[in-house]
């Protein structure tokens, strides 16, 4: 019976999460829900014609009164192989660091559209059969990469995902690489996938 109670119980609270997405303003005080995601990030980068994918964890709040939301998504570093003509080159990993909080909103057919600014960080470029770091530790984009991300979301526990296209400035910091890492992945046309679940 307190198993049953409990189920019951959940099932009220998801239920409730759902109706207050659709929900008309007018209530007297604000309704903030906190939820941890698990997230997954797939991005295309067009000068590379390569997909990477990295996991994480999100923690955001959403202000469901006043159709707002703020977010932390941290990412895992990812690794991938550059290749030249080609052949294998060098393995480059990546890391994708925020710049500030990711900010939205949700409109009232539950669309989310989402701001994040991130530096994105070539913390190493080791060419293959060699223990030899090319770039350094200060090699990232000489500017902060702005992601625009929408998407739809049904129900706050319900799993979601967010897309959007984005370009790739310049690198700095990359020592005598700099040009090279500048010429393969910097540019227009790259695109980001992120999914995200609320953990069981």
């Amino acid at each position: 019976m307190r198993t049953r109670t409990t189920l019951l119980g959940c099932a009220a609270v998801a239920s409730s999460a759902g109706l207050l997405l659709t929900s008309a303003p007018g209530a007297s005080a604000d309704t903030v829900w906190t939820l941890r995601h698990n997230a997954t990030a797939t991005t295309y980068i067009k000068a590379m014609n390569k997909s990477v994918t990295t996991t994480g964890t999100q923690t955001a709040q959403f202000d469901l009164t006043n159709r707002k939301l703020t977010a932390v998504l941290n990412l895992a570093p990812t690794s991938t192989d550059i290749k030249l003509a080609g052949l294998p080159l060098a393995k480059a990993t990546i890391a994708i660091k925020n710049v500030g909080k990711a900010t939205g909103t949700i409109d009232y057919q539950n669309k989310v559209s989402v701001t994040q600014r991130v530096n994105l960080h070539i913390t190493s470029l080791d060419p293959l059969g060699l223990p030899v770091n090319l770039v350094g530790n200060d090699c990232k984009t000489s500017t902060p990469v702005t992601l625009n991300l929408t998407g739809k979301v049904t129900g706050l526990f319900d799993p979601f995902s967010l897309s959007g296209t984005f370009s790739i400035p310049k690198f700095a910091g990359c020592g005598l690489a700099t040009p090279a890492v500048s010429a393969l992945t910097s540019g227009d046309g790259n695109t980001v996938k992120v999914d995200y679940v609320v953990p069981k």
